[in-house]
């Protein structure tokens, strides 16, 4: 088994998907949270000076999206075939692109709350309504079927930021297919624990 380092903010964001790929496969790997003060220091070793970034036996793999192919490959949650592993990864790049429209780093309250409205109404619920055409026929428990896969995770792990972050929205109610999804990942034990003990972050 590999070494498995995983180094992110304290912080969701886009590196709690790949802590839940950990979880869900119960397997080992170092937690490194960087504050903001710490980050400068460590950012020119990152090979493109940004996180996440998952260590194996000290390699790297930059990117949240390369590092979630690799673990879903790994931890055999690549859907179980070429076909579903594809659609993993198209459903990743098409969500990732869509929440990346909000205005996370805006500090006027004012104009941030107009690009928000934007970002939902233009991106993120035409993507979600597109998702749920594609996969309600065909969806069991889960997206493809009734195997949980990194594709279930990275949902899970979306709506949780984007919720947190945008409570008013109620983006579940508006889209079931995904919701019950979203649940299903939520009951699974180790995951469940991991909710219910992880640590408490502001994003």
């Amino acid at each position: 088994m590999p070494t498995y380092k995983l180094c992110y903010f304290n912080a969701r964001g886009l590196g709690e998907m790949l802590r839940l790929l950990f979880v869900q496969a119960d397997v080992e790997y170092e937690d490194v949270r960087y504050s903001s003060e710490e980050w400068p220091k460590y950012k020119p070793t990152m090979l493109f000076g940004q996180m996440p970034v998952l260590f194996v036996d000290g390699e790297q793999i930059a990117h949240s999206r390369a590092a979630l192919r690799y673990l879903a490959r790994e931890f055999k949650l690549d859907g179980g075939n070429s076909l579903n592993a594809a659609k993993v990864d198209m459903w990743t790049e098409a969500m990732i692109e869509a929440i990346m429209k909000l205005p996370f780093y805006e500090q006027d309250e004012a104009k941030k709350a107009e690009l928000t409205a934007v970002a939902f109404k233009d991106h993120i619920h035409p993507k979600l309504t597109k998702f749920e055409e594609a996969v309600n026929a065909k969806c069991g428990t889960y997206l493809f079927g009734n195997d949980i896969s990194a594709a279930d995770i990275m949902v899970f792990a979306i709506f949780d930021l984007v919720n947190r972050r945008n409570p008013d929205e109620k983006i579940l109610d508006k889209h079931p297919t995904l919701a019950k999804v979203v649940a299903a990942v939520q009951e699974q034990p180790r995951i469940a624990k991991w909710l219910k003990e992880r640590p408490e972050t502001e994003n």
